[in-house]
């Protein structure tokens, strides 16, 4: 109960933020296609950093909305989508990711060993940006045998540009692909955002604001293949830095982190979401009990109301309010 207590003030001003966010939504020009989800993160942002002194008492329930409101949310999205889509989009983003990955991994570290950055949080911010973020970083770290130091840094560089990537790429891809061009939209948001999370973010945010929910299938199933590169990626790089780490670093652990149990879950809600579909199609009722009406209200709810509005929007909030200003000061601009 004790726990719970703590909790109870961060998940308070999540919430708070989260519908001051949409309130603010509501009010904007429906051409301007801002969704209440960055502006939770915006919103967030600036409270928290406009009171410091509140972010150890906030940070309990700020950590939960970031991490486990975050994880539901992503799951409820399934319901609003056909896994058809993801077994027909699967295959087509493997030499997509496989590009995306290889490319990141090679170039950035020579960027920032041209810039002077210690090799080490080179490949930090390789394995961040290119694969997974945090959770790529957070396994390739004792593999290379990286200081704590060069962690934070990275850490650091890629939440600062995935957070930024999951606010404009929206926009950008609206601008880049014709409407209504789902595969390539998520393609383009699963392979150019960092961490998983923002990824759904993105693509959540893109399917709202642009009224497209196919984008949030095809980004989690192009994440979820580059995220699986990790497995190779952590024994690459030990290898590469020489650290005893090399032999172990093709593990169950490290393919189990690149595959988080949340997107597993999307998947299912989504497998779900087909088979009432497919026995609706058949004529009977979906999971033996709905009628087409209350299947797709229901399932529409889960997806659209609870999981994204509520669930994503408090997790994003969440994010925002986790923001310190104060964490990159010092840190300099060649990160």
């Amino acid at each position: 109960m004790n726990a719970l207590a703590k909790k109870l003030p961060g998940v308070a001003a999540a919430v708070t933020v989260a519908g001051g966010a949409a309130g603010a939504a509501s009010l904007l020009p429906s051409e301007w296609h801002v969704s209440a989800i960055p502006l939770s993160i915006a919103l967030g942002a600036a409270a928290g950093n406009a009171a410091p002194a509140l972010r150890d008492r906030l940070k309990p329930g700020v950590s939960m909305c970031a991490s486990t409101v975050l994880r539901v949310g992503v799951v409820c999205v399934g319901a609003k989508l056909s896994a058809a889509q993801v077994f027909a989009l699967g295959w087509t983003t493997i030499p997509a990711a496989a590009a995306a990955v290889t490319v990141g991994i090679t170039t950035i570290p020579a960027i920032a060993s041209y810039a002077g950055l210690p090799p080490r949080l080179g490949s930090l911010i390789a394995a961040g940006t290119s694969v997974c973020g945090v959770t790529a970083i957070g396994a390739v770290a004792p593999a290379i045998a990286a200081t704590q130091a060069e962690v934070a840094v990275a850490v650091g560089n890629v939440v600062a540009y995935g957070t930024a990537a999951m606010l404009c790429y929206p926009h950008l891809a609206a601008r880049l692909f014709p409407a209504g061009d789902s595969q390539h939209i998520g393609l383009f948001l699963g392979l150019g955002v960092h961490d998983t999370a923002q990824v759904m973010g993105a693509a959540a945010s893109y399917a709202e604001q642009y009224s497209d929910a196919a984008v949030v299938t095809c980004a989690a199933v192009a994440k979820l293949t580059r995220n699986v590169s990790l497995a190779a990626v952590v024994p690459l790089m030990a290898a590469k830095h020489g650290a005893a780490g090399a032999a172990a670093g093709f593990s169950t652990r490290a393919l189990a982190a690149a595959v988080p149990t949340f997107v597993l879950g999307f998947l299912g809600m989504s497998l779900l979401r087909t088979l009432g579909d497919l026995q609706l199609s058949r004529g009977g009722a979906a999971l033996g009990v709905l009628d087409a009406k209350q299947w797709k209200q229901g399932a529409e709810w889960v997806g659209n109301e609870l999981g994204t509005k509520i669930l994503l929007g408090t997790a994003m909030a969440g994010v925002g309010l986790s923001v310190q200003a104060s964490a990159f000061k010092g840190v300099g601009y060649r990160p």
